[in-house]
């Protein structure tokens, strides 16, 4: 199983949509097959690891992180290539999170005469995050990240930002973008950076991301990049029912797709706009800027995980605030966070955070 976690990882910066999913075929104790989930449409990893073992397959064990699939997608289910090949014990690390499907292979397989054990190990859960929680709530999963100075500044007072942290924390953000497959913004990031929002300079090349734009008043520019380049890789703008239309027609002329939402106290409602992504089949969405759109998603509960990246540097009490939009009752009202991770990269620090678990998101956990 240890090995099949390594194999699942392979698929990190290019699985999107699809879960992290790796394989492993033994037999008297001898690997004869591996595999992982590489993108959309290619094999599944039990499906390659099975290819890899040939006749080797029949009588053998397969470990594979996650509960294999019982229905047709743009692959046939793993289950009925398990069962040709003739397997005689599974052993997963976790069931389908879909609750469709939780369990349902499982029962395929027992009724077939294999032997299965689920092993629910939490770790192959983690793995799975972003999956998961869109497969529970219909949501993606929302994480934010930002970078910031030791001051908690993510500009200088004149709106300066680049670079704040150094080249190889840029890479890793690239890296966040293409795990995640969506990428959001706030209007005033898009109209001062015009940025690209794309992950460029990783070893392989990702599945396309989806770029989205908060833009309750729609002053995203036609001629921006963004704009420019949404028949390449797709960009969602979320506007006002009552935006101005002659702009939605100039923004739809090249490519991007502007989709009315409803306000909440004068702001997009950001619940809608989730189920909305979580409807088109994004699995997570990486928030990146700028702080006050950041804010609004960790004072509504709404973030699931937080990466921050530290730069050794201090822009003063002029600086842009890393949420500025956040609002906060005191010591006892601010938002509580548990350390995952502190990482060294360069000469920035990376911190990763997860928001403390209420009784509501342990059952979710638990499934």
């Amino acid at each position: 199983m240890r090995r099949a976690r390594e194999l699942a990882e392979h698929g990190r910066y290019t699985a999107a949509p699809n879960p992290l999913v790796g394989a492993v075929v033994v037999r008297d104790d001898e690997v004869v097959g591996e595999g992982w989930h590489a993108r959309a449409g290619d094999y599944h990893a039990e499906a390659a690891a099975l290819e890899r073992s040939g006749p080797a397959a029949r009588g053998a064990e397969l470990y594979v992180t996650l509960e294999p699939c019982n229905h047709h997608g743009k692959t046939p289910p793993c289950t009925a290539a398990i069962l040709r090949a003739g397997i005689k014990r599974v052993v997963a690390g976790h069931l389908d999170p879909n609750p469709r499907m939780r369990g349902r292979s499982v029962e395929i397989l027992r009724e077939a005469g294999v032997e299965v054990e689920v092993l629910d190990d939490a770790f192959f859960e983690k793995q799975n995050e972003q999956f998961s929680r869109l497969m529970h709530t219909g949501r993606p999963f929302v994480h934010v990240k930002l970078a910031t100075t030791l001051d908690g500044r993510i500009a200088a007072s004149n709106g300066e930002s680049k670079w704040i942290t150094g080249e190889a924390a840029r890479r890793r953000a690239h890296e966040l973008r293409a795990e995640a497959g969506a990428v959001l913004v706030g209007a005033a990031t898009a109209r001062v950076d015009d940025p690209l929002l794309t992950p460029r300079g990783l070893s392989e090349d990702p599945p396309a991301v989806t770029r989205v734009v908060l833009d309750p008043r729609l002053t995203l520019r036609p001629d921006g990049k963004l704009a420019r380049t949404a028949y390449a890789d797709p960009v969602i703008v979320f506007a006002a029912e009552n935006s101005d239309g002659i702009r939605a027609e100039e923004l739809r002329a090249s490519g991007v797709e502007v989709v009315p939402a409803p306000l909440v106290n004068g702001e997009l409602d950001l619940v809608f706009v989730l189920e909305e992504l979580g409807r088109r089949g994004i699995r997570s969405v990486l928030v990146e800027g700028g702080g006050e759109t950041a804010g609004r998603f960790v004072g509504r509960g709404l973030a699931d995980k937080l990466t921050l990246f530290y730069a050794p540097k201090l822009l003063g009490a002029e600086g842009m605030p890393l949420m500025g939009s956040l609002k906060v009752a005191g010591v006892a009202g601010a938002p509580e966070l548990r350390v995952d991770a502190v990482e060294k990269i360069g000469e920035d620090v990376v911190v990763t955070l997860y928001p403390l678990e209420s009784e509501e998101d342990l059952v979710y956990r638990a499934g």
